[in-house]
């Protein structure tokens, strides 16, 4: 492939991460605003269901089990397909449509606020949205260590992807933020702004998407040998590979830390340091300097530690960046704590944005590892289902992250009057991505690497 093609196939990555932002930031805020905003209401029932369950929480949930379920399917029929589209291009094919105005479709409820007909609406698209999702990204992604085959393809492959999505991405959360504040001040309802920044990211999402299709011809690929195994066999011999259910533990804990920090943003701005949702946009940009800074090491540090270590130290420095927001305390714009309270919050975007940068570019690197040494061990290509293996554990992760964050909210609090909710979802998922840090440090990349090349275990 050509830098141009490569470039088009990594337009994706923020596409498909478009629609994630739309349902996890946008939504959440949409369903479960803060409890002082001006003009919407919360859409669904704030009862607690079996003493941790909110119906917003619930419907994700529910989304995501159905969602994890889909991805060994996708998986294997992606590694087993001999279509003349292409094995993993044809399920790009299939699922981009649905996987783009899902995600609109969820800003439309049915009924009246807090009403059963919303419950079962956002739970039935968010269950159909997920499905597509994994339909696009799971073969998407499996393209990644077909298009590198070595380990420094993988890394440079994997830094154009981070550098083609994170600019994207790190101003989607601000643009839509800012966006909304200024149809507020020019007198648009909020609920109407909201829906019409949605549009727009989703055709933008689609046209991003396009990329991969139009630029990825399977022909002139490698050839990969397609698997033979049933979906039984396929799904034991992965989950029983140990090194890669290190890696899977890690990033379970490690998504259901990470997921928390975008859609904390507003809730930030709003019920801790009292502005309002045009300044939590600034707050979203805080982290690009250092983001920058992040791109421009990693090449020196993964020559000077490895992908390995380089991950270790990103998680455990999310961690700390997430955790030092416990220090925070309420106050209003000039109050005896609001210099401090800005000083925490942008020095924690500071570092989440060093952190983050290098964690986009390194976990494809590892699970090329894990590929490369299964390829080596069955003799087929087999990277689907590695990936639609790690989304049947972790995809309920992302669900099970705003579960948690939705009864943080209900049950303590998400305004200025009580504001414990948005308080503890720092700490805790903080002290989740300090945990995943200390499973990546588990994880035998010098074993895994010389198995993977056919030379003897490293003593």
């Amino acid at each position: 492939m050509t830098w141009t093609q490569r470039l088009a196939y990594c337009l994706g990555n923020p596409g498909f991460n478009i629609t994630g932002h739309i349902v996890v930031a946008i939504g959440i805020y949409y369903y479960l605003p803060p409890g002082d905003a001006p003009d919407l209401v919360p859409q669904l029932s704030d009862q607690i269901f079996l003493g941790v369950f909110t119906a917003y929480g619930l419907a994700r949930l529910i989304g995501g089990v159905v969602d994890s379920a889909a991805d060994p399917f996708v998986g294997h029929w992606s590694d087993r397909s001999r279509s003349p589209l292409g094995r993993r291009r044809s399920f790009l094919i299939y699922g981009i449509v649905p996987m783009v105005v899902a995600p609109a479709l969820i800003f439309w409820p049915p009924g009246e606020p807090g009403s059963q007909a919303n419950f079962i609406a956002l739970t039935v698209l968010l269950a159909i949205y997920f499905v597509f999702f994994t339909v696009y990204v799971g073969p998407y992604l499996a393209l990644m260590p077909e298009i590198a085959r070595t380990q420094d393809e993988r890394v440079s492959l994997s830094r154009l992807f981070a550098l083609v999505g994170f600019p994207i991405l790190v101003f989607l959360g601000p643009a839509w933020q800012l966006g909304v504040g200024l149809a507020r001040d020019a007198g648009v309802s909020g609920e109407d702004a909201v829906r019409a920044i949605v549009v727009v990211l989703s055709v933008l999402a689609f046209l991003l998407c396009l990329g991969p299709i139009l630029a990825v011809d399977e022909r002139r690929l490698p050839r990969s040998v397609p698997a033979d195994l049933s979906l039984r066999q396929a799904v034991l011999l992965t989950v029983r590979n140990r090194p890669f259910l290190i890696y899977l533990c890690a990033q379970i804990l490690f998504i259901l830390g990470i997921t928390m920090t975008q859609p904390l943003i507003p809730y930030l701005s709003e019920v801790v340091l009292g502005r309002d949702l045009a300044f939590a946009s600034l707050l979203g940009l805080a982290n690009i300097p250092s983001a920058i800074v992040g791109f421009l090491l990693s090449p020196r540090l993964v020559a000077r530690f490895g992908p390995k270590n380089t991950v270790v130290g990103a998680v455990a420095l999310m961690g700390a960046g997430m955790c030092l927001l416990a220090l925070l305390e309420p106050d209003v714009p000039g109050g005896a704590n609001d210099a401090r309270n800005l000083g925490i919050v942008v020095t924690s975007m500071l570092v989440l944005g060093f952190a983050i940068a290098l964690f986009l570019i390194l976990p494809n690197v590892v699970i090329g590892q894990l590929i490369d040494r299964d390829e080596r061990r069955t003799g087929a290509n087999r990277s689907a289902m590695f990936y639609g293996a790690q989304g049947l554990f972790t995809k309920w992760a992302f669900a099970a992250s705003a579960t948690i964050m939705s009864f943080l909210f209900t049950r303590y609090g998400n305004s200025q009057a009580e504001p414990l909710g948005v308080l503890l979802v720092g700490p805790v998922a903080g002290v989740l991505c300090l945990v995943s840090a200390s499973l990546y440090a588990l994880y035998p990349e010098a074993r895994v690497i010389a198995e993977g090349a056919g030379s003897q275990e490293p003593s």
